[in-house]
């Protein structure tokens, strides 16, 4: 008799777990977290896509992506805000790709303002907020003062940053030493006929006005210092001559810095092996 009661007993307590007063209550559904992706320009970076990708692929994450507008009304006729949606778009198609690749689920929105009231303002949303990822270019201590949740600012290397064009066109090499050599011959043929009719110049009027120059440059006091100043402008016009004259026919000294770019090189050199870690980094501000 005592057992059949506790069988009853735990019967009852059963079902006042799904009823009380008469009115059923289901079960507590648990949110769906999501990963904030931030960015101020219209193309998020890649190495921002990735990172945030394999954080989403290990936590089972959703990804929200915002390409923030931080000059929505710039004068000049609707121009940038076009080219930002559009460039918006093929962001977001390229990050789609990659999530199926993974079988993860990607949200895009666009939105204008202070990235720190936007990221405030999504934070405090429907959705469950975990974290915040944003893109070089944004300051770190703006989104941290406004987000509730932590931020993490992801760090690349130049060479990977963006997306770069698949249709990159690159000069030879010959080609661009042969046109910078040819401009450089130019600048000195002209600077030697400039400083070479400057020192013909001063030279004719010395010995045009002999008598003046005797008259004057003899007098003493402060017309003494008439010959030091013709002195100094023979020499300073003479010698731009002679240096423009040779490095027009392409000799050139010697320079002291020469072994110091030698023993640079050399330091380069050994360096090379050691390879760069260019994989993006995350800082995180609580």
């Amino acid at each position: 008799m005592e057992h059949q009661n506790t069988q009853i007993i735990t019967r009852q307590s059963a079902a006042a777990d799904s009823t009380v007063c008469g009115k059923s209550f289901a079960p507590a559904q648990k949110k769906t977290s999501y990963i904030l992706v931030v960015t101020r320009n219209g193309h998020m970076a890649e190495p921002v896509m990735d990172y945030a990708l394999n954080v989403a692929d290990r936590l089972k994450y959703r990804i929200l992506a915002v390409h923030i507008n931080t000059l929505p009304f710039y004068r000049d006729g609707g121009r940038r805000s076009g080219l930002f949606a559009s460039a918006m778009q093929e962001s977001a198609l390229l990050f789609r790709e990659k999530a199926e690749i993974r079988g993860l689920q990607v949200e895009h929105l666009g939105d204008a303002g202070k990235i720190g009231n936007v990221v405030n303002r999504l934070c405090h949303s429907e959705r469950h907020i975990e974290f915040v990822v944003i893109d070089q270019g944004i300051r770190m201590e703006e989104v941290a003062a406004q987000s509730p949740v932590p931020v993490f600012s992801v760090i690349y290397t130049q060479a990977k940053a963006g997306r770069t064009n698949t249709t990159t066109h690159h000069k030879p090499r010959s080609e661009g030493v042969s046109r910078m050599s040819t401009t450089s011959r130019k600048r000195h043929v002209k600077n030697c006929f400039v400083f070479g009719a400057l020192t013909v110049g001063v030279y004719a009027a010395v010995f045009i006005n002999q008598d003046l120059v005797m008259t004057y440059f003899t007098k003493g006091g402060i017309y003494a210092l008439l010959p030091v100043a013709v002195v100094f402008a023979v020499s300073y016009a003479h010698g731009n001559f002679s240096s423009s004259f040779w490095s027009a026919l392409g000799i050139e000294g010697s320079k002291v810095a020469a072994t110091k770019q030698v023993d640079i090189r050399k330091d380069e050199t050994d360096s090379a092996g050691v390879r760069k870690d260019i994989r993006p980094r995350a800082q995180v501000s609580v």
